[in-house]
């Protein structure tokens, strides 16, 4: 690839979104059947099929770029995903009403951030070379990334009107 960009950075760069898709593909995946049957998981479960398409054609972009998919950032990505569900939030035994609401937040982040990815693309995409499908593609992307978010804000409204309830000791409200 010749071109006025630094592929160094532009690897590093396209990596770490790699890695953040991959742990994107597996929080949401796992979010999915955790959340089966509920408010939280009607929304999502939808989204699993676009992250896990979103990131492979992220791993067929950069393979196009000839820029190698850096599996170290992958496997430590996947890692701290791991590490990461250990995280206190005030019950040891059982799911606290906290844990959906955080996970749906750090998914919204998630998806705003992988927006910027695909903006970037868009901006570097003379640049880089990229061919006009990929070009629609990231059009695309883009879209599908502002429905996300709208999905994902929609559902930290209704975790939001109920996580802070009192319940009593029966479970009821």
């Amino acid at each position: 690839m010749t071109t006025s960009v630094d592929t160094r950075l532009l690897a590093i760069y396209l990596n770490d979104h790699v890695a953040g898709a991959t742990v994107g593909v597996q929080r949401i995946r796992r979010m999915a059947k955790a959340y089966e049957g509920t408010v939280v998981g009607e929304a999502i479960s939808p989204l699993v099929a676009q992250l896990e398409d979103e990131r492979a054609w992220l791993i067929r972009c950069v393979h196009r770029l000839d820029i190698p998919v850096r599996a170290y950032k992958v496997v430590g990505a996947s890692l701290a995903e791991r590490v990461g569900r250990l995280t206190l939030n005030g019950h040891v035994s059982r799911t606290s009403p906290l844990s959906a609401l955080l996970e749906v937040e750090l998914l919204r982040g998630a998806v705003t951030g992988k927006k910027s990815g695909w903006q970037t693309l868009q901006a570097q995409g003379a640049d880089l070379g990229l061919d006009a499908g990929l070009v629609a593609d990231l059009d695309g992307l883009v879209a599908q990334a502002d429905q996300q978010v709208r999905v994902l804000s929609d559902l930290l409204e209704v975790l939001h009107a109920r996580v802070f309830r009192r319940r009593s000791p029966d479970g009821g409200e």
